[in-house]
Protein backbone atom coordinates (compact mmCIF):
# COMPACT_ATOMS: atom_id res chain seq x y z
CA UNK A 1 0.00 0.00 0.00
CA UNK A 2 2.33 2.78 1.09
CA UNK A 3 4.81 1.50 -1.88
CA UNK A 4 2.03 2.51 -4.37
CA UNK A 5 1.38 5.72 -2.52
CA UNK A 6 5.09 6.41 -2.69
CA UNK A 7 5.68 6.10 -6.36
CA UNK A 8 2.88 7.72 -7.14
CA UNK A 9 4.22 10.67 -4.71
CA UNK A 10 7.45 10.72 -6.43
CA UNK A 11 5.84 10.98 -10.05
CA UNK A 12 3.42 13.53 -9.12
CA UNK A 13 6.51 15.31 -8.12
CA UNK A 14 8.74 15.08 -10.90
CA UNK A 15 5.29 16.86 -13.26
CA UNK A 16 4.10 19.12 -10.82
CA UNK A 17 7.11 20.38 -9.28
CA UNK A 18 5.64 24.03 -11.04
CA UNK A 19 2.43 24.10 -9.19
CA UNK A 20 4.60 23.90 -5.85
CA UNK A 21 6.42 27.40 -6.27
CA UNK A 22 3.42 29.22 -8.14
CA UNK A 23 0.35 29.63 -5.34
CA UNK A 24 -1.60 30.63 -8.26
CA UNK A 25 -1.42 27.22 -10.26
CA UNK A 26 -4.00 25.58 -8.33
CA UNK A 27 -7.42 26.87 -8.27
CA UNK A 28 -8.44 28.79 -5.64
CA UNK A 29 -12.18 30.00 -3.13
CA UNK A 30 -14.06 32.88 -4.94
CA UNK A 31 -15.73 34.98 -2.46
CA UNK A 32 -19.38 35.48 -4.70
CA UNK A 33 -22.18 33.20 -3.61
CA UNK A 34 -24.17 31.56 -6.29
CA UNK A 35 -27.93 32.00 -6.50
CA UNK A 36 -29.73 29.28 -8.40
CA UNK A 37 -33.83 29.91 -9.02
CA UNK A 38 -35.85 27.14 -10.08
CA UNK A 39 -39.08 25.31 -8.52
CA UNK A 40 -39.61 22.02 -6.98
CA UNK A 41 -39.39 18.67 -9.03
CA UNK A 42 -42.48 16.71 -9.28
CA UNK A 43 -42.46 13.04 -7.51
CA UNK A 44 -42.16 11.76 -11.43
CA UNK A 45 -39.17 13.85 -11.88
CA UNK A 46 -37.76 13.01 -8.85
CA UNK A 47 -38.11 9.48 -9.70
CA UNK A 48 -36.81 10.11 -12.96
CA UNK A 49 -33.74 12.03 -12.06
CA UNK A 50 -32.78 9.32 -9.05
CA UNK A 51 -32.98 6.69 -11.35
CA UNK A 52 -31.02 8.59 -14.44
CA UNK A 53 -28.38 9.68 -11.47
CA UNK A 54 -27.21 6.16 -10.65
CA UNK A 55 -27.59 4.52 -14.02
CA UNK A 56 -25.45 7.48 -15.39
CA UNK A 57 -22.50 7.08 -12.56
CA UNK A 58 -22.35 3.39 -13.50
CA UNK A 59 -21.41 1.99 -9.86
CA UNK A 60 -23.74 -0.87 -10.16
CA UNK A 61 -22.75 -3.00 -13.24
CA UNK A 62 -25.63 -5.71 -13.92
CA UNK A 63 -25.70 -7.98 -10.34
CA UNK A 64 -21.87 -6.99 -9.13
CA UNK A 65 -21.90 -5.71 -5.54
CA UNK A 66 -20.81 -2.30 -5.28
CA UNK A 67 -17.17 -0.78 -4.14
CA UNK A 68 -16.95 1.87 -1.56
CA UNK A 69 -14.51 2.09 1.81
CA UNK A 70 -15.00 -0.39 4.94
CA UNK A 71 -10.98 0.81 6.35
CA UNK A 72 -11.29 4.11 7.02
CA UNK A 73 -10.31 6.78 4.69
CA UNK A 74 -7.51 8.81 4.81
CA UNK A 75 -6.96 11.80 2.10
CA UNK A 76 -3.51 13.55 1.34
CA UNK A 77 -3.56 16.63 -0.81
CA UNK A 78 -0.13 17.91 -2.71
CA UNK A 79 0.83 19.37 -5.45
CA UNK A 80 0.11 23.03 -3.98
CA UNK A 81 1.23 24.74 -1.35
CA UNK A 82 0.94 23.58 2.16
CA UNK A 83 -1.55 26.37 3.01
CA UNK A 84 -4.00 25.32 0.14
CA UNK A 85 -3.39 21.57 0.83
CA UNK A 86 -4.71 22.09 4.11
CA UNK A 87 -7.68 23.77 3.49
CA UNK A 88 -8.85 21.55 0.29
CA UNK A 89 -7.96 18.84 2.97
CA UNK A 90 -10.43 20.13 5.67
CA UNK A 91 -12.91 20.38 2.83
CA UNK A 92 -12.55 16.35 2.03
CA UNK A 93 -12.45 15.55 5.21
CA UNK A 94 -15.81 17.66 5.99
CA UNK A 95 -17.32 15.81 3.59
CA UNK A 96 -16.14 12.03 4.23
CA UNK A 97 -17.56 12.63 8.08
CA UNK A 98 -21.02 14.62 6.68
CA UNK A 99 -21.67 11.22 4.34
CA UNK A 100 -21.04 9.13 7.25
CA UNK A 101 -18.29 7.48 5.67
CA UNK A 102 -15.48 5.74 7.47
CA UNK A 103 -12.44 8.61 8.25
CA UNK A 104 -8.87 8.28 9.98
CA UNK A 105 -7.82 10.50 12.32
CA UNK A 106 -5.47 13.59 11.14
CA UNK A 107 -1.20 11.74 10.73
CA UNK A 108 -2.91 8.62 9.17
CA UNK A 109 -1.32 6.49 6.38
CA UNK A 110 -2.37 8.12 3.45
CA UNK A 111 -5.06 5.98 1.08
CA UNK A 112 -7.08 8.76 -0.06
CA UNK A 113 -4.55 10.41 -2.66
CA UNK A 114 -5.40 14.12 -4.35
CA UNK A 115 -2.35 15.29 -6.62
CA UNK A 116 -2.64 19.01 -7.99
CA UNK A 117 -0.46 18.31 -11.46
CA UNK A 118 0.71 20.77 -14.11
CA UNK A 119 -0.47 18.08 -17.31
CA UNK A 120 -2.14 15.17 -15.97
CA UNK A 121 -1.57 12.98 -19.40
CA UNK A 122 1.84 13.40 -18.81
CA UNK A 123 1.88 11.98 -15.23
CA UNK A 124 -0.68 9.20 -16.27
CA UNK A 125 1.79 8.24 -18.91
CA UNK A 126 4.36 8.05 -16.83
CA UNK A 127 2.77 6.29 -14.64
CA UNK A 128 2.11 3.59 -16.98
CA UNK A 129 5.31 3.82 -18.77
CA UNK A 130 7.55 3.27 -15.03
CA UNK A 131 4.73 1.88 -12.61
CA UNK A 132 2.25 0.04 -14.41
CA UNK A 133 1.38 -2.54 -11.92
CA UNK A 134 -0.02 0.47 -10.21
CA UNK A 135 -2.60 0.43 -12.88
CA UNK A 136 -2.92 -3.45 -12.79
CA UNK A 137 -6.79 -3.13 -12.46
CA UNK A 138 -7.45 -1.04 -15.35
CA UNK A 139 -8.26 -2.37 -18.27
CA UNK A 140 -9.46 -1.31 -21.86
CA UNK A 141 -11.10 1.62 -22.28
CA UNK A 142 -11.08 2.72 -19.00
CA UNK A 143 -7.27 2.64 -18.87
CA UNK A 144 -7.13 4.19 -22.06
CA UNK A 145 -9.10 7.10 -20.99
CA UNK A 146 -7.08 7.19 -18.19
CA UNK A 147 -3.84 7.53 -19.83
CA UNK A 148 -4.30 8.75 -22.87
CA UNK A 149 -7.34 11.26 -22.07
CA UNK A 150 -7.61 14.86 -21.75
CA UNK A 151 -10.06 14.79 -18.86
CA UNK A 152 -9.12 17.67 -16.64
CA UNK A 153 -9.88 15.44 -13.55
CA UNK A 154 -9.30 11.67 -13.73
CA UNK A 155 -8.83 8.89 -11.16
CA UNK A 156 -8.40 4.99 -10.14
CA UNK A 157 -9.42 2.67 -7.62
CA UNK A 158 -7.87 -0.44 -6.05
CA UNK A 159 -10.35 -2.58 -4.68
CA UNK A 160 -10.28 -5.88 -3.07
CA UNK A 161 -13.03 -8.40 -2.00
CA UNK A 162 -14.35 -10.13 0.89
CA UNK A 163 -16.52 -13.22 1.26
CA UNK A 164 -20.87 -12.67 0.79
CA UNK A 165 -20.82 -12.33 4.64
CA UNK A 166 -18.77 -9.11 4.56
CA UNK A 167 -15.53 -10.49 5.43
CA UNK A 168 -11.96 -9.85 3.58
CA UNK A 169 -11.23 -13.06 1.54
CA UNK A 170 -7.33 -12.39 1.97
CA UNK A 171 -4.29 -12.13 -0.08
CA UNK A 172 -3.97 -9.32 -2.68
CA UNK A 173 -6.51 -7.80 -3.95
CA UNK A 174 -8.42 -9.40 -6.99
CA UNK A 175 -7.31 -7.29 -10.52
CA UNK A 176 -10.98 -8.30 -11.52
CA UNK A 177 -12.68 -6.02 -9.33
CA UNK A 178 -10.99 -2.41 -10.64
CA UNK A 179 -12.63 0.08 -12.19
CA UNK A 180 -16.17 -0.46 -14.21
CA UNK A 181 -14.17 -3.06 -16.33
CA UNK A 182 -16.19 -6.25 -17.42
CA UNK A 183 -15.40 -9.00 -19.30
CA UNK A 184 -15.90 -12.57 -19.99
CA UNK A 185 -13.60 -15.48 -17.82
CA UNK A 186 -11.27 -14.66 -15.11
CA UNK A 187 -8.32 -12.52 -15.66
CA UNK A 188 -6.94 -13.69 -12.00
CA UNK A 189 -3.37 -14.40 -11.50
CA UNK A 190 -1.71 -17.26 -10.02
CA UNK A 191 -1.40 -16.92 -6.33
CA UNK A 192 -4.34 -14.27 -5.68
CA UNK A 193 -6.58 -15.70 -3.34
CA UNK A 194 -10.37 -16.15 -4.22
CA UNK A 195 -13.47 -16.07 -2.05
CA UNK A 196 -14.29 -18.95 0.20
CA UNK A 197 -17.95 -17.94 0.34
CA UNK A 198 -20.20 -20.64 -0.78
CA UNK A 199 -23.27 -19.11 0.32
CA UNK A 200 -26.27 -20.21 -2.01
CA UNK A 201 -28.12 -17.21 -0.78
CA UNK A 202 -29.96 -15.27 -3.53
CA UNK A 203 -29.88 -12.09 -2.44
CA UNK A 204 -25.84 -12.49 -0.93
CA UNK A 205 -23.03 -12.61 -3.71
CA UNK A 206 -20.73 -14.64 -2.89
CA UNK A 207 -17.93 -12.09 -2.92
CA UNK A 208 -18.28 -8.21 -1.81
CA UNK A 209 -15.37 -4.94 -3.22
CA UNK A 210 -14.28 -2.52 -1.30
CA UNK A 211 -11.64 0.49 -1.89
CA UNK A 212 -7.76 -0.45 -0.36
CA UNK A 213 -6.51 3.12 -2.29
CA UNK A 214 -7.75 5.60 -4.82
CA UNK A 215 -5.97 8.32 -6.46
CA UNK A 216 -7.27 11.95 -8.31
CA UNK A 217 -5.32 13.67 -10.41
CA UNK A 218 -6.07 17.25 -11.03
CA UNK A 219 -4.63 19.43 -14.35
CA UNK A 220 -4.29 22.51 -12.92
CA UNK A 221 -4.02 23.71 -16.69
CA UNK A 222 -6.91 22.11 -17.82
CA UNK A 223 -9.22 22.72 -14.37
CA UNK A 224 -8.40 26.33 -14.91
CA UNK A 225 -11.46 28.69 -13.48
CA UNK A 226 -12.61 26.16 -10.76
CA UNK A 227 -12.66 26.87 -7.52
CA UNK A 228 -10.57 24.90 -4.72
CA UNK A 229 -13.78 23.82 -2.99
CA UNK A 230 -15.33 22.67 -6.20
CA UNK A 231 -11.49 20.93 -6.87
CA UNK A 232 -11.94 19.16 -3.24
CA UNK A 233 -16.11 18.37 -3.39
CA UNK A 234 -15.08 17.09 -7.25
CA UNK A 235 -12.08 14.65 -6.06
CA UNK A 236 -14.22 13.18 -2.95
CA UNK A 237 -16.93 12.38 -4.72
CA UNK A 238 -14.85 10.12 -7.53
CA UNK A 239 -12.73 9.26 -4.53
CA UNK A 240 -15.76 7.59 -2.07
CA UNK A 241 -17.62 6.13 -5.13
CA UNK A 242 -16.39 4.07 -8.49
CA UNK A 243 -17.92 6.19 -11.05
CA UNK A 244 -17.30 6.18 -14.35
CA UNK A 245 -15.04 8.67 -16.13
CA UNK A 246 -18.15 9.68 -18.64
CA UNK A 247 -20.70 9.85 -16.22
CA UNK A 248 -22.72 12.72 -17.23
CA UNK A 249 -25.71 13.18 -14.47
CA UNK A 250 -29.02 14.48 -15.49
CA UNK A 251 -29.50 16.51 -12.65
CA UNK A 252 -27.65 18.98 -11.14
CA UNK A 253 -24.52 17.24 -9.72
CA UNK A 254 -20.70 18.14 -8.80
CA UNK A 255 -19.77 16.01 -11.99
CA UNK A 256 -21.25 18.51 -14.18
CA UNK A 257 -18.83 21.10 -13.34
CA UNK A 258 -17.09 21.08 -16.71
CA UNK A 259 -20.42 21.35 -18.43
CA UNK A 260 -21.62 24.63 -20.08
CA UNK A 261 -19.59 26.34 -17.15
CA UNK A 262 -21.31 25.22 -13.84
CA UNK A 263 -20.51 26.29 -11.38
CA UNK A 264 -21.89 24.38 -8.69
CA UNK A 265 -19.32 25.37 -5.59
CA UNK A 266 -19.80 21.83 -4.02
CA UNK A 267 -21.82 18.96 -3.62
CA UNK A 268 -25.30 19.18 -4.47
CA UNK A 269 -28.27 17.69 -3.09
CA UNK A 270 -28.25 14.70 -4.82
CA UNK A 271 -24.11 13.97 -4.73
CA UNK A 272 -24.72 14.50 -0.97
CA UNK A 273 -27.95 12.20 -0.78
CA UNK A 274 -26.15 9.85 -2.98
CA UNK A 275 -23.07 9.31 -1.05
CA UNK A 276 -24.77 9.19 2.14
CA UNK A 277 -27.29 6.13 0.81
CA UNK A 278 -23.94 4.51 -0.48
CA UNK A 279 -22.48 4.16 2.55
CA UNK A 280 -25.87 3.30 4.86
CA UNK A 281 -26.52 0.37 2.11
CA UNK A 282 -25.47 -3.40 3.22
CA UNK A 283 -22.74 -4.28 0.61
CA UNK A 284 -22.95 -7.86 0.90
CA UNK A 285 -26.31 -7.59 -1.93
CA UNK A 286 -26.58 -8.24 -5.73
CA UNK A 287 -26.21 -5.25 -7.37
CA UNK A 288 -29.78 -5.18 -8.47
CA UNK A 289 -30.57 -5.17 -4.92
CA UNK A 290 -28.25 -1.93 -4.25
CA UNK A 291 -29.84 -0.37 -7.42
CA UNK A 292 -32.53 -0.50 -5.60
CA UNK A 293 -31.94 0.99 -2.36
CA UNK A 294 -29.99 3.77 -3.71
CA UNK A 295 -32.81 5.41 -6.04
CA UNK A 296 -34.88 4.95 -2.83
CA UNK A 297 -32.70 6.80 -0.76
CA UNK A 298 -32.71 9.44 -3.44
CA UNK A 299 -36.49 9.66 -3.76
CA UNK A 300 -37.34 9.66 -0.20
CA UNK A 301 -33.83 11.91 0.44
CA UNK A 302 -35.82 13.85 3.36
CA UNK A 303 -36.74 16.93 0.68
CA UNK A 304 -37.43 17.98 -2.80
CA UNK A 305 -34.83 18.76 -4.89
CA UNK A 306 -34.70 22.35 -6.96
CA UNK A 307 -34.90 22.02 -10.87
CA UNK A 308 -33.48 24.83 -12.27
CA UNK A 309 -34.97 26.86 -14.82
CA UNK A 310 -33.85 28.57 -18.13
CA UNK A 311 -32.62 32.38 -18.17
Amino acid sequence: MRALLNAILLLSGIVSVAAHARQDAGPTDVGDSIVVEGRKMTPKEVREGATGFVRTLGVVQGDQSVARWQSPICPAVLGVPEDVAQIAESKVRAIIEDVKAPLAKPGCDANLLIAFVEDGRDLMKLVAYRRPKLLYQMQGPDRRNLVDGDAPIRWWHVTGSGTGGGSPSGGAPSPATGGNTEGGGSILPDGVAGSSSYSSSLIRPPVTRSFSVATVIIDVHRAEGITLSEAAAYATFVGLAEVRDSADPPVASILNLFKDGQHPGGLTFWDRQFLTELYELPLNRFGRVQRGHLIKGLVEGGHAPVKEEAP
